[in-house]
């Protein structure tokens, strides 16, 4: 998903990223949320600023804490996406690989419709513990949270909180006199009145979202989840480099966890060698 180009940040508002740059973010802002340093508001212009000189110090670049701001927003939204696909129809999430499944009839459908998508399901969330770590709980709670069909993110209203925005562009309370007129302002809703009409709306979202989460779990109880493809374990046993204990330790984790075995069973060649490289590089420490 980067931009990889020269890697120079600029005093001008454009700046590109490469992939070691976004990491550094993402891991400076998380180690900042771990020690309690974000506010319900997001992050204080200091520390916006503090990521960016990190960032500068390690790449030689010139990005300013704005930019490192604007970027956040990027994978703010990519957190957005990710938390909507979690809900399709059919899908779970596996916590240990932090990565959405979907069976094959499900992911060949929808990926058919959402070709996009596809980076997103059936292999590894990259970095998606440090995004639930910066934006889990704005995303839920404040103005992050977005309707399934409303569009990725607006300008201003992303890692601020809308009390922010108003300021800036003007929405705000007013110390001065009203240039509306009475039936002006009797024409318009009142603000309980859109209040209740956003809490409704919310609602009737949540009580869809809820039935079509039911439907899919009485479609996943009805169907058997165990089920294996008959030439799994000939894949594995052919992968390069590891020994007839390891083969066999990673089948069964496999075969205990049939959703990920599957998904396992997609992966082009190298990244099923770096799935069960990386399996046994944390069970068996030291070879």
């Amino acid at each position: 998903m980067e931009e990889v180009a020269e890697g120079r940040g600029g005093t001008n508002g454009h700046a590109t990223w490469t992939s070691a740059m976004s990491a550094l973010m993402l891991s400076h802002l998380n180690d900042l949320v771990a020690d309690g340093l974000k506010t319900s508001k997001g992050f204080k212009k200091h520390l916006f600023n503090g990521c960016a000189r990190a960032i500068n110090e390690k790449f030689t670049t010139r990005f300013t804490g704005e930019q490192v701001k604007n970027h956040l927003k990027t994978w703010q939204k990519r957190y957005a996406k990710i938390n909507r696909l979690k809900k399709l129809s059919g899908a779970l999430f596996d916590e240990e690989n932090c990565m959405i499944t979907l069976d094959e009839e499900h992911y060949n459908g929808h990926v058919h419709d959402h070709k996009a998508d596809a980076e997103f399901l059936n292999k590894p969330l990259l970095h998606y513990k440090e995004m639930e770590a910066i934006f889990g709980n704005t995303m839920a709670t404040e103005n992050f949270a977005k309707d399934s069909s409303a569009p990725l993110g607006r300008e201003g209203d992303e890692v601020e909180s809308q009390e922010e925005g108003d300021e800036v562009n003007g929405h705000g309370p007013s110390d001065g006199p009203s240039t509306q007129g009475a039936t002006s302002s009797a024409s318009r809703p009142s603000k309980k009145a859109k209040v209740a009409e956003m809490e409704e709306d919310g609602l009737v979202a949540a009580f869809k979202s809820v039935g079509e989460n039911l439907a899919a779990a009485i479609k996943l109880v009805a169907k058997p989840d165990n089920e294996l493809p008959d030439d799994l374990f000939d894949i594995l046993n052919q992968l390069p480099g590891f020994n007839s204990a390891h083969i066999s330790f990673y089948y069964a984790h496999l075969v205990a966890n049939p959703h990920i075995g599957r998904a396992f069973y997609k992966l082009p060649f190298e990244h099923k060698l770096n799935w069960v490289t990386m399996f046994i590089a944390e069970k068996f420490p030291g070879m």
